[in-house]
């Protein structure tokens, strides 16, 4: 099995892990596809991601029916393979294609330098699960109670996402999430609101987050990065594996 491939089935695994917790959630799995549709009319919280799999066209069908008959738009990302086959059936289905999504990794053994020093907690508790949804909803200006109701909810210990803040001298500053799978950790929500943008919190947290979870013996990171994100990636050690089509399918569509 090619990386691509092989990170498309952990991405699979990560948006489970994030969206179960959710109200009114339906998931669809296979071992490379996942669609996970909310109640949330925002098409980030309606996710169908598509590796290379024989059942693929079948579950895309499925997909846009399932998102067409709860009036959810919904966002579809696919690896290189799938989309080399998938492409024409989204078209006729009413996906419009949006763009790409670098699909980065950290390997084992890829020196990651620290940051400047800050305090690091995890997110364990309803206090500090709000902190980390406000800086979330800020970043990402999304209304505080679609945050609550789809990432909140994740932020127990049994949740399976590992949730992190980093507090400079005027309080919180940026959060990350952590989702482990074996020796490797999916890397997602990384949130720094644009009063602490260009302060050095996001790459502190990443790289503080990173050493922490090698020293526990996780050994490689992905990712699915937007461009405003990659060069941080970069500047750690994250190297681009694939381009992952993005494909929209509008709630009127």
């Amino acid at each position: 099995m090619d990386e691509t491939e092989e990170l498309i089935e952990l991405c699979v695994r990560t948006l489970v892990s994030q969206m179960i917790p959710a109200p009114g959630v339906e998931l669809h799995v296979t071992r490379r596809c996942v669609l996970g549709l909310t109640d949330e009319p925002a098409a980030d919280f309606n996710r169908l991601i598509l590796g290379a799999d024989p059942q693929g066209e079948g579950f895309l069908v499925r997909a846009a029916a399932l998102a067409k008959a709860r009036g959810r738009p919904l966002v579809a990302t696919m690896s290189p393979r799938a989309a080399d086959t998938l492409a024409p059936v989204a078209t006729r289905l009413g996906f419009a294609p949006v763009g790409a999504a670098p699909l980065m990794v950290l390997r084992a053994g890829t020196p990651v330098e620290p940051g400047r020093p800050m305090k690091v907690v995890p997110a364990l508790g309803p206090e500090l699960a709000q902190v980390a949804g406000d800086l979330i909803a800020s970043a990402f200006d999304t209304p505080r109670d679609v945050i609550a109701r789809c990432i909140d909810v994740c932020m127990t210990p049994t949740a399976g996402v590992e949730t992190y803040i980093a507090w400079g001298d005027d309080g919180p500053m940026c959060t990350v999430s952590v989702t482990p799978t074996g020796d490797t950790g999916a890397i997602s929500l990384m949130a720094t609101p644009p009063e602490h943008q260009r302060k050095g919190a996001g790459r502190a947290l990443l790289s503080h987050v990173i050493d922490d979870y090698r020293r526990r013996g996780m050994t490689r990171f992905h990712l699915g990065a937007t461009e405003a994100g990659r060069p941080l990636y970069e500047s750690l050690g994250f190297e681009v594996v694939a381009d992952l089509p993005v494909w929209l399918l509008t709630a009127e569509a």
